[in-house]
């Protein structure tokens, strides 16, 4: 979900700053977050291939799963995570609501990761130095091996699940999956739990551009940020970077590593972009309590955060410290980091976090071409960059690309609407599509309101972020999540009922 390359930055720079101060008392990272590692699981791998569309290639490839049966009971469903943009274990371990249903509905518990995402390396350590390669990298190859993997899991992993309904899951990019999925393959798949998937964010849909910035800004401001106090610290950045006496104070202020630190005033655009991201960031993991999902944070991060800039500052130093504190709570709470690279170009590529440094970036640049820019005052405090131009983020592309073979008639704008949907999805049924209205991903969502058509439910979580449903369950859980997960179960239980029934005839 920008999803997305904002995300493969985010994580690669969540190891950079160090805080000025702890915005709480230090204790051990184990009294804050999760642990992770607390679901188990097998791994596998399936032997599908490369091109499902073609009759002339025979190319096959592995594709990584992890399936747990603890839980699961001949003819129980199959709970099935459509894996997104990076390695499976993360998903694994952030979808605790698929493991929390497992008792209950006598469920295995499957989790199939994207091609050419993890370990699913068509080409091994050659899948990203061919932009040949890198051509069988698409949703729609994705959605076949899912649809490959579902059956496979069916009808010969697990035992006496030959009519055993099928249900996807997904959050994000994996929630446009999970949509997809049961859209493309209703006889395959039985219903999806759609999160916050941005299924209409497309150049042809009717999504503002500039919406995106417009949550982040609504988020912190709900959240008692002061605009004027943000506003004023990109003001003060700009006038300190003017002056070496002024980037030396920035350079140590923010502790930024040798080889990115701030040289001359136009450098100063690196930083505020990771400031930028920093906020964009915290809004879509604004959960009510801490996480370690895309960086470790406390509980409601965007209201702490705003802690710090709840009045503008009474000097430029000040105004610039207020952002430092800001993004440093994101980049490091836990304050065991000592410095911070601005400046990416300057250091490793930002998508070697996510170990496939050019996955998400091609989709992106092909048939995935989603809209983003900020429009500044009064829609966002943050600064112009609209509009979003194919011709512009072309270049972007051919720039990224240009040493493996791309070229800019490999974007194609309207390739993800034309085979969707880019306004309507008429042929859609059981789905539920869930939207949190702290995620700024929901501007791009199935509908902005609580309504059922049919079988398609939309619901908003008023106090929800970035497919915070999808979550375990967890003891400082808001009731409104609880009622949506419990309504979501009731949906999970009738599609299973329904295809128990035709599985009689």
């Amino acid at each position: 979900m920008k999803i997305l390359i904002l995300l493969a930055i985010l994580i690669a720079v969540t190891s950079c700053f160090v805080r000025l101060r702890d915005p709480i008392t230090r204790k051990s990272k184990n009294q804050y977050f999760e642990k992770l590692g607390k679901y188990k699981y097998d791994e596998g791998y399936l032997k599908v291939p490369i091109d499902h569309f073609s009759f002339t290639n025979d190319y096959e490839f592995d594709l990584r799963y992890f399936l747990n049966t603890d839980h699961y009971e001949t003819g129980g469903p199959i709970l099935f995570y459509t894996g997104n943009e990076g390695s499976l274990e993360s998903f694994a371990e952030n979808t605790g609501f698929m493991w929390d249903l497992a008792p209950e509905l006598k469920a295995a518990v499957v989790f199939v990761e994207h091609r050419f995402y993890g370990k699913s390396q068509p080409f091994k350590n050659q899948s990203y130095t061919d932009i040949r390669h890198l051509g069988y990298l698409s949703s729609q190859q994705a959605l076949a091996d899912f649809a490959l993997s579902a059956q496979f899991f069916r009808n010969e992993k697990i035992k006496g699940a030959q009519k055993s309904a099928v249900i996807a899951f997904g959050g994000s990019y994996g929630g446009m999956l999970s949509a997809w999925f049961r859209i493309k393959y209703p006889h395959i798949v039985d219903g999806a739990i759609a999160a916050s998937a941005p299924v209409f964010w497309f150049t042809d849909s009717n999504i503002p551009e500039d919406v995106y910035d417009f949550i982040v800004t609504r988020a912190f401001l709900d959240a008692g940020c002061n605009r004027k106090a943000v506003e004023k610290g990109w003001m003060a950045l700009d006038e300190l970077a003017k002056s070496d006496s002024g980037r030396q104070y920035l350079n140590v202020l923010y502790k930024l590593d040798p080889k990115s630190k701030l040289e001359s005033k136009d450098d100063i655009g690196f930083l505020k972009q990771y400031i930028r991201e920093a906020m964009e960031a915290m809004a879509m993991v604004n959960y009510p309590y801490p996480t370690s999902f895309l960086s470790s944070l406390p509980g409601w991060p965007v209201k702490e955060a705003c802690k710090y800039a709840n009045a503008p500052g009474k000097s430029q130093e000040e105004s610039a410290e207020q952002l430092y504190n800001i993004v440093n709570l994101y980049y490091n709470f836990t304050g065991d980091k000592t410095t911070h690279c601005a400046n990416a170009a300057k250091c490793d590529s930002a998508y070697e976090a996510l170990g496939d440094p050019l996955g998400w970036p091609f989709q992106t640049c092909t048939e995935m071409v989603m809209p983003l820019c900020g429009s500044g005052y009064p829609n966002d405090f943050f600064w112009k960059d609209c509009p979003f131009t194919t011709e512009k983020y072309g270049e972007y592309c051919q720039q990224t690309f240009s040493k493996i073979g791309y070229n800019k008639t490999l974007l194609r704008p309207l390739a993800g609407g034309r085979a969707f949907g880019a306004t309507s999805l008429p042929s859609a049924s059981n789905i539920v599509f869930s939207n949190g209205y702290l995620d700024p991903w929901s501007g791009g969502g199935y509908d902005h309101t609580d309504r059922v058509q049919g079988s398609v439910i939309s619901v908003i979580l008023k106090q929800g972020a970035h497919h915070y449903d999808l979550r375990g369950a967890h003891p400082q859980d808001t009731e409104e999540v609880k009622k949506v997960r419990a309504m979501e179960t009731s949906a999970i239980k009738k599609w299973i009922k329904e295809k128990a029934k035709r599985s009689i005839y």
